[in-house]
């Protein structure tokens, strides 16, 4: 006579699924080979009194076609995102030496260097009003009045000189422009032409950066115009 509370080693499919669950408290993904490996145990170590149903054995079976689909795919997504990185890195490496616009304003100029740039009127204006700034400091070092404007894109440029007339030093300077419209004053965007110094992959932004002041970053994504050589102006 058999005994029936002998301990068997026959697993349920609710036992089965108890163990999976306990398993995937683990970190590690489950690879192709163990899913493949418990997918036997369990058809090996089933209850022959309660085995599995098709149904769930083919959702399984379906489970892990999706996963390894999903894991095909991501490696392509890697591959295709490793092949534009260096596309990325080659043509940052043909922009060392050259000049882009970027926003912002700052720049680092020598002394009787000067510095060409861009503002934009959204509307047109009694006056546009450049003024430049020592970055470090904050002293008012130049303004000049530059008149009407109509709305759009003007080229801006400093001479290198303070409001006295003498030569600015070097260092660090931010241009920026304000415009007069029935008396009141408003600021308006500038940017500002930039060697560029070095270029690097920011692994954040998943974008390539350029370097154009000493340790200033900008992404590629805000330059808004490359010239193919940058030059001080020399006044």
């Amino acid at each position: 006579m058999i005994n029936s509370t002998t301990p068997t080693s026959f697993l349920t499919s609710a036992q089965y699924e108890d163990q999976q669950m306990a398993q995937a408290v683990d970190d590690d993904i489950l690879g192709r080979d163990a899913f493949l490996q418990l997918l036997t145990t369990q058809l090996t170590n089933q209850d022959p009194l309660d085995p599995m149903d098709n149904e769930a054995f083919v959702a399984q079976l379906a489970q892990f076609s999706s996963v390894e689909g999903i894991k095909g795919m991501q490696t392509s997504l890697e591959s295709m995102s490793s092949a534009m990185r260096q596309d990325q890195m080659i043509a940052g490496a043909n922009l060392m030496g050259k000049g882009v616009l970027v926003p912002g304003g700052t720049f680092s100029a020598n002394q009787g260097q000067g510095v060409e740039g861009s503002a934009r009127l959204q509307f047109g204006s009694d006056a546009l009003i450049i003024n430049v700034h020592d970055q470090d400091t904050g002293e008012l070092v130049y303004t000049e009045d530059l008149g009407p404007h109509g709305p759009g894109d003007h080229s801006i440029a400093w001479d290198g000189r303070d409001n006295s007339g003498q030569m600015a030093p070097s260092g660090n300077y931010i241009m920026s422009a304000n415009v007069t419209s029935g008396g009141a004053l408003v600021a308006t965007p500038v940017s500002t032409m930039a060697q560029v110094k070095s270029v690097k992959w920011d692994p954040n932004l998943q974008e390539l950066t350029l370097e154009i002041n000493d340790g200033e970053y900008v992404s590629l994504s805000q330059v808004e115009r490359i010239s193919s050589f940058y030059e001080h102006t020399d006044y």
